[in-house]
């Protein structure tokens, strides 16, 4: 989330249709959210997260097929999650995979407004504050493009993402470079004090990132996801104690 004003786009995934209600009227009660969908199995919400932008999910645990849980295992980019389900012991669960809440049904209105706040406070971003003596690093590397080789300085490399057997390096001025190589391979060459990786597909010059959240970064225009696993190490290094 880029404003304080912004909604958090949400999808509801159960597979009970009186459940589906109760979610879809509080949604469309709190001006902050907006709903995207409601479906009724893994396999459907897969669909969604493919083509839609998804800041929070609803999520029942217990689901036809792939279970919540197993869908959660399935994401690259796991947006917010909320657990909806009739199962109380589910709840130590909600710390593996890092969710904002847990809600046993039936989801009373107070319930689902306490957990909605634990969202909102989440994805609001913080401003990177840059220290005076704060320093970044650079050097020449040279990038093989499967042929010919490529010399960049890495001070002008804004953020670099996996592409299958590729890596997609985009440069200032909204240049990208398709590289012949892989995202590992290069953190290798990157001077550490100035690049980050936030996420098994990408990493970040640090000195592009004006903002971040708990769970993305902002680079100019772009919104980049952080993955489960970096998330504390990213969040400690863009804000330092």
């Amino acid at each position: 989330m880029t404003d304080s004003n912004e909604k958090l786009v949400c999808l509801v995934i159960d597979d009970e249709q009186p459940a589906q209600w109760a979610m879809e009227s509080y949604i469309k009660d709190n001006d902050r959210l907006e709903l995207a969908a409601c479906v009724y199995n893994a396999i459907d919400a897969l669909d969604i997260l493919k083509t839609q932008n998804i800041d929070l999910i609803f999520l029942d645990i217990e689901l036809p097929g792939l279970s919540g849980l197993e869908l959660l295992d399935t994401l690259d980019f796991q947006p917010m999650v909320i657990f909806t389900t009739a199962y109380a012991s589910y709840a130590v669960n909600s710390f593996d995979y890092n969710v904002v809440d847990y809600l046993v049904k039936p989801v009373t209105h107070k319930h689902f407004e306490r957990a909605v706040g634990r969202a909102l406070e989440r994805s609001q971003l913080q401003e990177v504050k840059r220290h005076p003596e704060e320093t970044f690093y650079s050097r020449l590397i040279d990038l093989n493009l499967g042929g010919s080789f490529k010399t960049v300085n890495t001070e002008n490399i804004v953020y670099l993402q996996s592409y299958g057997n590729y890596v997609k390096v985009y440069v200032e001025n909204d240049k990208m470079i398709l590289a012949t190589s892989t995202t590992h391979q290069l953190m290798n060459e990157l001077p550490t004090q100035s690049f980050l990786r936030i996420h098994k597909s990408y990493i970040v010059n640090r000195k592009f990132i004006s903002a971040f959240s708990g769970n993305s970064v902002v680079i100019g225009k772009e919104k980049l996801p952080i993955g489960i696993s970096y998330r504390q190490a990213v969040i400690s290094a863009l804000n330092p104690v």
